[in-house]
């Protein structure tokens, strides 16, 4: 588009909305600019800031005509934080745009064409949805506009999130709506017990500091609430004074763990823990099976629609009493058990070894004897499973797999076993849409259903029915 140039100021209609949140706005009606913090129907003045061939990236300077489906968001970091980028538009709304984001996907990147995708099955709860939330502790604090204006404001303890392309930065967070008010009182009441002690914060510049996260998992059918301090080493008289007072503070907290990690790695997680007080684990109810969660558990971080992806995933699978199956990437056994009492069999894979003894344990908590469970790579299992014709016919396969999606392979060893179906369930329709390419060679889309589990996100889980041709 050669008549638009960098420092341009120029006004555009916000007609879509990308995957990373900025506005879609076409200059002269097809060139693409790309609006931060604009909303479909906005009516907006831009400066071009960057400019490429096929498109170009602006900085919002004015919203002339706000769009319909703009709200006030309800979160005082909302555009500092990096999450909930879709506070600012009506929820109906952001349904839609997920809806479309899994068209897109399974049009552009899958190939397929005419894709009918479901409306989406919304959140019954928008706000304070998440059984699990992780803060991270720095010793740099981010510092908004406002707290700019605060003479001598202290930046060396910050807890909060991290700030996108800032390693070390975190934005200090007092008010959350993610979780609920409970988890606001256990954030504030951390940063005010260990800042005014001076306690030392890890950083990866030096490798040494005490803090490193806060993570706090909650029950939503159960009333456990574990809070998980992780820390570089351990330090049990500073430990036990915050547990005396955390009980005392706030009792809703049912149990205490602190967990160690000296891994250069930023993840919360650590192999080694102390319980401080209470069981160290906390318990989930999903369509009537309890599940025990310990601090390194993977499980659904909404419970309430966690129910209904499964309830959909089993609906859509339309499964019988006479059918064996496999579910690839099985975790902790959510899926494996909320299925068990409508098949004959379920056989559950996944690499972790601690996922396993866990989907086992759970198993043996509900009572449920018709589900096993083996550690294994996924790619590796299918590869012995083709190479054993004569062994157990799995009806069908759930597949959950990470974010990445199913490796190559694994679509090739599923092309060669022939189940009669796949369940496919997503957290990522983009190599979602990638795989099931892959497999349409064999294989029929019977139905798509895309189900919220993420609302004020661009997240969105997808549910897909292969079956076999034929």
């Amino acid at each position: 588009m050669e008549n638009l140039k960098k420092d341009d100021v120029i006004e555009l209609v916000i007609d879509d909305i990308g995957a990373e949140s900025s506005g879609i706005g076409r200059f002269n009606g097809e060139y693409v600019v790309f609006v931060p913090k604009s909303v479909p129907g906005d009516t907006v003045r831009v400066k071009i800031r960057k400019k490429k061939k096929k498109y170009a990236e602006s900085t919002l300077l004015e919203i002339i005509q706000p769009s319909p489906f703009r709200i006030e968001p309800e979160c005082e970091y909302f555009g500092t934080c990096n999450g909930c980028k879709m506070q600012h538009i009506e929820y109906a709304k952001q349904l839609e745009i997920k809806q479309s984001i899994v068209k897109n996907a399974f049009e552009r990147i899958g190939g397929f064409e005419n894709v009918t995708i479901p409306t989406v099955l919304g959140s019954e709860d928008i706000y304070y949805y998440r059984n699990k939330l992780e803060f991270s502790f720095s010793n740099d604090r981010w510092l908004t506009s406002e707290d700019m204006l605060i003479e001598n404001i202290d930046k060396s303890f910050a807890v909060g999130y991290h700030i996108p392309g800032f390693n070390e930065k975190i934005l200090d967070i007092r008010a959350c709506y993610l979780q609920s008010l409970t988890t606001n009182k256990i954030l504030n009441f951390t940063r005010d017990f260990f800042k005014p002690k001076g306690t030392s914060i890890y950083t990866t510049k030096t490798h040494s500091g005490y803090l490193r996260f806060l993570t706090v998992r909650k029950s939503i059918y159960n009333k456990g609430l574990m809070v998980n301090l992780i820390t570089y080493d351990e330090n049990a008289e500073l430990v036990n004074e915050y547990a005396a007072l955390l009980r005392q503070e706030i009792p809703e907290a049912t149990t205490l763990v602190n967990s160690i990690t000296q891994s250069k790695a930023q993840v919360a997680l650590a192999n080694n823990f102390n319980v401080i007080y209470g069981d160290g684990f906390i318990e989930e109810k999903i369509g009537g099976y309890r599940f025990k969660i310990t601090p390194n558990t993977f499980f659904q971080t909404n419970s309430k629609q966690c129910e209904k992806l499964f309830e959909t995933a089993a609906t859509i699978a339309d499964l019988g009493k006479e059918e064996n199956v496999l579910d690839l990437y099985c975790g902790c056994g959510a899926i494996s058990l909320y299925v068990s009492a409508m098949v004959k069999s379920v056989h559950g894979v996944e690499l972790s070894n601690e996922s396993i003894d866990m989907a086992s344990e759970n198993a043996e908590l509900n009572g449920v004897n018709n589900c096993t469970f083996e550690a294994m790579d996924v790619k590796d299992y299918l590869e012995k499973l083709t190479a054993s014709p004569g062994g157990e016919k799995f009806d069908v396969i759930i597949l959950d797999p990470p974010r990445s999606g199913i490796h190559p392979k694994a679509a090739e060893y599923l092309l060669q076993y022939e189940a009669k179906k796949l369940i496919y369930v997503s957290c990522n329709p983009a190599t979602q849409a990638r795989d099931v390419a892959l497999l349409k060679e064999k294989y029929n889309i019977i139905s798509i259903q895309p189900v919220d589990m993420f609302p004020h996100t661009f997240h969105i889980e997808n549910v897909v029915r292969l079956d076999l041709k034929g």
